[in-house]
C-alpha cells in the first residue's frame, strides 16, 4: 500500500524577488481545471471574481462563489476545483495577493496585541471567510491592480492589507467559518438593521427587514455566521453605541437606549465583555487627546 504524496510547499522566495515585498495575479480557471493541493511559508489573500469552484481546504471541500474573500495561513493546505459547464467555459476567476509572513506578524502586534479585536489571520480549523457585495469587490479589483502596477513596496503592501482589514470589519457581516454563504436577503437587512432606527426593535425588526420568520433567520444566522440571532443584534448594538461614544457628546444613557438597551446595568455588563471595558472608560479613552 503506498501513501498519498505529499503536497508540494511553495516558497515566497520563489515568486517575490529579494527587494519585493509581495506577489499579485488574477486567474480565470475553465471548466475541469484542478489546482493541486500545496501548502506555503508565507499567508495570502484571495477572492472570487466570478463563477464558484470548490475549494479543497485543510482535508475540507468548501464551495467558494463570487464575492467569497479568504485569509489563508501558511499551513493550510489547499487547491481548487473548478466544475464543468455546459460549453466547457471559463467558470471561475480569482485574484490572490501572497506576501511575507513577517508582515502578517507586523500587522498582529501592531493592530491586535490589546485582544479588543479577533485577529482574521486567527489559528482554527478552517481559514477566515468573508462575502463582500459588488462594490466592494470593484474595490479589492482596483487595489490588486494597484498593487500590479506599481513596485512591490512594503508602503504598498501595507496599504492594501489595511485596506483589506477595514473592508472586512465595516462591509462583511462576519467571516464565515461553514460552506454557508450569507443569502442575498440576510446579507441586505444587516446594514438597515444597524441604523439607529431599526436597533431597538432587536430580533424582531431584523425579521421583518429580512423578510423571514424568527425561527427561520435564527437558523440561517447560526449556519452562516454561527451565532445566534440574539448574538448579532447585541453585536450590532455595541458597534452602534462604540462609535456613538468615540464621536459624539451625548449621554451614555441616551446612547444606550437608542441602541435598543432599556437597561443601563445590562447595557455596561455586555459592552464590558465585549470590549474589556466600561463606556465611560472606553469615552475617556477615546477623548485623552483632546482634554
Amino acid at each position: 500500500m503506498t501513501s498519498a504524496p505529499r503536497p508540494k510547499k511553495l516558497l515566497i522566495r520563489d515568486f517575490v524577488p529579494p527587494d519585493g515585498h509581495y506577489h499579485v495575479a488574477r486567474h480565470v480557471r475553465g471548466a475541469g481545471h484542478v489546482s493541486n493541493e500545496h501548502t506555503h511559508d508565507f499567508p495570502e489573500v484571495f477572492w472570487v471574481e466570478e463563477g464558484r469552484a470548490m475549494h479543497c481546504i485543510n482535508g475540507l471541500e468548501k464551495s467558494v462563489r463570487a464575492g467569497d474573500l479568504v485569509l489563508i495561513r501558511p499551513p493550510d493546505c489547499h487547491g481548487f476545483y473548478a466544475p464543468r459547464s455546459e460549453g466547457n467555459k471559463p467558470v471561475f476567476g480569482m485574484v490572490n495577493v501572497a506576501f511575507r509572513a513577517g508582515t502578517l506578524a507586523y500587522l498582529r502586534k501592531r493592530y491586535f496585541a490589546s485582544g479588543r479585536a479577533v485577529f482574521p489571520w486567527k489559528g482554527a480549523a478552517l481559514p477566515s471567510r468573508y462575502h463582500v457585495g459588488a462594490g466592494e469587490l470593484r474595490r479589492l479589483a482596483e487595489l490588486a491592480d494597484g498593487l500590479a502596477r506599481g513596485p512591490q513596496s512594503l508602503l504598498r503592501l501595507e496599504g492594501f492589507l489595511l485596506a483589506v482589514l477595514e473592508l472586512i470589519e465595516h462591509t462583511a457581516p462576519v467571516p464565515m467559518e461553514t460552506s454557508a454563504a450569507v443569502p442575498d436577503w440576510l446579507r441586505g437587512a444587516l446594514p438597515v438593521f444597524a441604523q439607529p432606527a431599526h436597533l431597538a426593535g432587536g430580533v424582531r425588526e431584523l425579521s421583518r427587514l429580512a423578510g423571514r420568520g424568527p425561527e427561520h433567520l435564527n437558523r440561517v444566522v447560526r449556519r452562516c455566521l454561527g451565532e445566534t440571532t440574539t448574538d448579532l443584534v447585541n453585536r450590532l448594538r455595541l458597534d452602534y453605541a462604540a462609535r456613538e461614544l468615540t464621536m459624539s457628546g451625548r449621554s451614555i444613557l441616551d446612547i444606550s437606549l437608542e441602541a435598543g438597551f432599556e437597561n443601563l446595568s445590562y447595557f455596561y455588563r455586555v459592552f464590558r465583555k465585549r470590549f474589556g471595558e466600561t463606556p465611560r472608560r472606553f469615552r475617556a479613552r477615546a477623548q485623552m487627546l483632546v482634554r
